[in-house]
């Protein structure tokens, strides 16, 4: 009578430790980049999955070199590029640049005007006319803003130069 106690204590014990060990071997990153996106494949040209938060968690899932699959909180799983990422959760607001950013995402006069010269909107196109900015060097701005690059020819440029994501 006392062997299968013991055999079901020993099981037990066993069932207990591997469970615990499979939740102590679960790996967690944390957003460091202001905008960052799961993707469902290794290139900045796979549909979005996820679109992340600064300081959200997610579970590693696997690592392919710079690359890390990661599942969230809701579940969503894809690929995000391990710099966006790190082991440790941030801290703060992310300082002077973050705080640049959301003033431009807010409409903060002090930022969008430097853009007078883009021809945006009435404000800028003010902006433009106030500083002696031309018409023609406004003209030559807005053709370089219409010239639209290819997502396949923006990848190719960062392979073969090996930038961003396929830095060394």
């Amino acid at each position: 009578m006392r062997q299968p106690r013991r055999w079901i204590g020993l099981v037990a014990a066993c069932v207990i430790g591997l469970a615990s060990a499979s939740a102590a071997s679960a790996e967690s990153v944390y957003v460091t980049a202001k905008t960052a996106q799961i993707r469902s494949g290794k290139t900045s040209l796979d549909p979005v999955v996820a679109n992340l938060q600064y300081g959200q968690e997610l579970e590693v899932v696997s690592r392919e070199d710079k690359w890390i699959q990661v599942q969230t909180s809701s579940g969503a799983k894809g690929w995000i590029y391990s710099a966006k990422v790190s082991s440790t959760k941030p801290s703060g607001s992310g300082g002077d640049l973050a705080a640049l950013g959301e003033r431009f995402r807010r409409g903060d006069s002090s930022v969008t005007a430097s853009a007078g010269a883009r021809g945006l909107d009435k404000a800028s196109e003010g902006y433009a006319n106030r500083t002696g900015i031309t018409k023609p060097y406004r003209d030559a701005v807005d053709r370089m803003t219409a010239y639209k690059i290819p997502d396949e020819e923006i990848q190719e440029f960062l392979k073969s130069g090996r930038l961003g994501e396929y830095a060394p």
